[in-house]
């Protein structure tokens, strides 16, 4: 027979002694317990060459720190990562019913005080969830109304600034009706001057020609004055040349150089 064939046929029955150890073995191994340190029962089995079911690999030496099985010494599944095996074989036969049942007492007062405990952890942790949210509420409140205040203020500040600006903008503008009012006033004033000007350039222009219609007039009068005293004489000696020749009537005569005289 080949060697191959030795070797599967070896395979084959490690297999199925690992399956007989597999169908016989009761559910009751097959839970993990909680376990406690114990310095003189601790380590890997090395005495033998057991492995665990589903690992393959050395077990180890534990003891039992859960419920009835408190104290009672096994080998089991040494992995920690993943799936254990738990309890391969108790090396401690069960304790007695007396005992158990004073081991039941005190595990029922821990899993009942646990069980109270995750209730108030529950319980506190609801609460906290819920004072969280009210937290949240309240910052979310704090924080719009930090920002209706910060509005308001800004609000106030453009408020401010626009009345500042409405106030300076009303300033500035009666500033400008001023200088527009006084340059107003000081083209009205020159027009008054130009006014006065032309007019006293017309009274004087007036006064220039009455002086020199004036003089113009007495110009003609002193000519008339002098063509009359012309006549006068030319008169005189007539009325004399007469009075020497005896013409005419010598009261008439007369009269008329009197008359002659007096003008």
């Amino acid at each position: 027979m080949p060697s191959w064939a030795n070797s599967n046929e070896s395979s084959n029955t490690d297999d199925d002694e690992y399956m007989d150890e597999y169908s016989s073995m009761q559910m009751e191994y097959f839970q993990t317990l909680d376990t406690v340190i114990d310095p003189s029962f601790c380590g890997l089995v090395v005495e033998s060459d057991r492995k665990c079911i589903l690992h393959r690999q050395r077990p180890g030496r534990f003891v039992a720190f859960e419920g009835t099985d408190t104290g009672r010494r096994f080998i089991g599944c040494a992995t920690t990562d993943g799936v254990n095996c738990g309890v391969l074989e108790w090396v401690d036969a069960p304790w007695p019913i007396i005992l158990q049942r004073c081991l039941t007492k005190p595990w029922d007062m821990y899993h009942e005080k646990n069980l109270g405990r995750v209730q108030e952890k529950e319980a506190h942790e609801i609460e906290v969830e819920k004072l969280k949210k009210e937290l949240d509420s309240l910052g979310n409140q704090y924080s719009q109304l930090v920002d209706d205040v910060s509005k308001l203020f800004d609000y106030q500040d453009g408020q401010k600034y626009h009345d500042m600006d409405h106030t300076s903008q009303a300033i500035n503008e009666l500033k400008e009706q001023k200088h527009q009012l006084e340059e107003q006033a000081k083209i009205e004033v020159q027009m008054e001057k130009l006014k006065l000007k032309k007019e006293q350039r017309c009274i004087l222009q007036s006064q220039a020609d009455i002086i020199q219609n004036t003089r113009k007039a007495m110009k003609e009068i002193q000519v008339e004055r002098d063509l009359l005293k012309e006549e006068k004489k030319k008169l005189e000696q007539v009325i004399s040349e007469l009075l020497k020749a005896g013409h005419g009537c010598r009261e008439k005569l007369d009269k008329m150089k009197e008359v002659v005289m007096k003008e």
